[in-house]
């Protein structure tokens, strides 16, 4: 009956949140997108920051979090990018391997490259997060083909090949919404059919960056590969001048350089500055001087002309009105946490010129089969600014309701040291916890279900107490004894020595 009931009570809490959402969707409200009228000044008139002019023939800055294009030029026509390819190598990596594993050169490694190389030779044995050092830093030529390798051997479970690996790179580019791109190699070596856009590297870019490992190697000055089964150790050096300090600018954190005669120079940057996280990408640049160059100039621009909000704190300081029900302080019950707030770390950018309350909101509301215990996304705030989308937050509804689900419970096991067949039985197809209800007479559960709860740990308990009881008896009725009789023994056998050597004094001195 409590079990019915609580049912009932879940099926009417999302009802509830059905129709609030479909509510607010229909009705106006602050937080929902305003009506934009034909002719709209913010469509129509709003000019955006015009950056500045530079000697790539395209460039592009971009903001992390929420993929707005800050500067633009040309940024989806082809170009070849040489080294900054290694950024999709890397990120392939980060993606499907783990930096402890071991890469092992092999004879095409070794000998179906150019360039730019740190002397791996066939047979030659790195940990993986060495080989991204060799690959990011000094841009070595072998070390990327031997991690292009390993990465397709490592997802589809052969030898891997560079067949395989520029067919896994050329899918996740668009998976990432990669428009104009076709890579054949994991290095760059100019082939003719290898070729990016700015904006494709952009993207690549604002994924790679997002993974700590990347950011932390990208951005090292030196590094020291430790001795291998083949050879000393290794000196490196990154080859990006902000990030080797040959130039100065400040904010960069991370990049990678990248040149050759049909690419001239490419360059991928990444800075951070109030809150802002950028990359920006220079193609096809005549010398390696005005790829900084520009680099500086359109991240300056970026960082002066706009600005990050966390959706968070600004929709709450600027009390644009959330409706109760995404109210950080909305309370169904006695729960600890709000039942439904927004998501953390979310942000929308604009230009300096533009005001947050001017951005045109949506909500979309996402059906959910099943809710789990915690956090569950119900639906996403979407922000629009001049026809531009700026950023989004998730809706979360926090999900008070105990037990978790199996499924949550079969990917935590073994920590939990209880196969999930002993917590969880089958009924009508879906699984329940074994527990009973409060009150319930223990006796009404099934005999696996008692063994499972109620005589494992009794019999435990008595076979422990068995051991103690038996100890204890050794203890006190053979150990202790033993030892009581051998102190009597020794005293007895000392003293008969001492009154031997007597006698033997007093013969002596006769």
């Amino acid at each position: 009956m409590k079990k019915t009931a609580h049912n009932f009570f879940k099926g009417i809490t999302f009802l509830i949140l059905t129709a609030y959402c479909s509510c607010i969707l229909s009705i106006p409200h602050p937080l929902i997108a305003r009506d934009v009228p034909d002719g709209n000044v913010q469509d129509s008139d709003f000019l955006w920051p015009s950056g500045p002019s530079v000697f790539a023939d395209a460039a592009i800055v971009m903001e992390v979090t929420t993929g707005l294009i800050l500067y633009e030029k040309d940024i989806y026509t082809s170009y070849y990018p040489a080294s900054i390819t290694k950024v999709l190598t890397a990120l392939m990596a980060l993606e499907n391997c783990s930096l402890n594993e071991i890469v092992t050169m092999s004879d095409a490694a070794e000998h179906n490259v150019y360039g730019s190389r740190i002397g791996l030779v066939s047979g030659e044995q790195v940990t993986l997060r060495d080989a991204m050092y060799g690959m990011l830093l000094e841009s070595a030529n072998e070390v990327s083909y031997a991690i292009g390798e390993h990465v397709a051997a490592k997802v589809n479970n052969n030898s891997g090949s560079m067949e395989e690996f520029s067919a896994l790179m050329n899918a996740r580019v668009k998976e990432l919404g990669g428009v104009n791109s076709n890579f054949i190699n994991p290095n760059g070596l100019h082939e003719q059919e290898h070729y990016t856009c700015a904006y494709d590297m952009a993207l690549i870019g604002k994924e790679a960056i997002q993974y700590p490992d990347f950011r932390k190697i990208a951005g090292t000055r030196t590094y020291t590969i430790p001795p291998t089964n083949k050879n000393v150790a290794r000196p490196l050096a990154n080859h990006h001048r902000f990030i080797r300090k040959t130039l100065n600018y400040q904010y960069a954190i991370a990049g990678k350089t990248g040149g050759t005669t049909e690419a001239l120079t490419t360059l991928i940057t990444f800075a951070e500055k109030d809150g802002l996280l950028l990359v920006a990408v220079v193609l096809h640049v005549d010398t390696a001087l005005h790829a900084y160059e520009d680099t500086i100039n359109i991240l300056n621009f970026a960082f002066e002309n706009y600005s990050l909000y966390n959706i968070e704190d600004t929709e709450l300081d600027l009390e644009l009105g959330f409706p109760s029900l995404f109210s950080q302080t909305a309370d169904f019950s006695s729960a600890r946490e709000p039942l439904i707030h927004i998501g953390q770390n979310c942000n929308v950018v604009l230009p300096n010129s533009a005001n947050f309350s001017d951005a045109v909101k949506s909500i979309t509301y996402t059906p959910v089969e099943e809710f789990v215990h915690g956090d569950n996304v119900i639906g996403q705030i979407s922000y629009q600014f001049a026809g531009k989308y700026i950023g989004f937050a998730d809706i979360i509804y926090y999900n008070p309701d105990y037990p978790i689900t199996r499924a949550e419970f079969e990917a935590l096991w073994p920590s939990y040291m209880i196969p999930p067949d002993i917590v969880f039985k089958e009924e009508n197809g879906s699984y329940t916890p074994i527990t009973p209800e409060p009150g319930e007479d223990k006796e009404n559960l099934s005999g696996e279900d008692k063994e499972g709860f109620h005589w494992l740990p009794v019999i435990l308990g008595v076979t422990a107490t068995i051991i103690i009881l038996a100890i204890g008896w050794y203890l006190i009725r053979i150990e202790l004894p033993h030892r009581r009789r051998h102190q009597i023994y020794k005293k007895k056998h000392e003293a008969r020595l001492k009154s031997y050597g007597q006698q033997d004094d007093d013969q002596f001195n006769l």
